[in-house]
């Protein structure tokens, strides 16, 4: 997304039963969650709220990436977010941290 500000979307608390993921969110907007799947890799997880160009358009876009790399995974699904001009910052992702822990959060 050229000549504009990307919008940085804040981390949020996980709202998956067991706290296995780590998300970020701003309502109505973009809503994002990253995951370890085992036996499968790491997953990131994209709602983006899209302009509709016709009426049988859907208003939200839906996208994944995924790699048994987890900042391979997240590179890719920052290059996704940028195009719609969001970003994560990288002071939210703790690549040490166990995911659903919430002494880090």
């Amino acid at each position: 997304m050229t000549g504009k500000n990307l919008i940085s979307i804040p981390r949020v608390q996980s709202s998956a039963p067991n706290k296995n993921t780590i998300e970020w969110e701003i309502p109505g907007k973009v809503s994002v969650g990253f995951m370890l799947v085992d036996r499968a890799g790491y997953f990131v997880f994209m709602k983006i709220r899209v302009e509709k160009k016709h009426w049988w358009n859907r208003s939200w876009k839906t996208c994944t990436t995924k790699s048994h790399d987890p900042a391979k995974a997240v590179i890719n699904a920052l290059d996704i977010l940028e195009t719609h001009g969001f970003y994560i910052d990288h002071n939210t992702i703790h690549f040490g941290e166990k995911i659903g822990d919430p002494q880090l959060f």
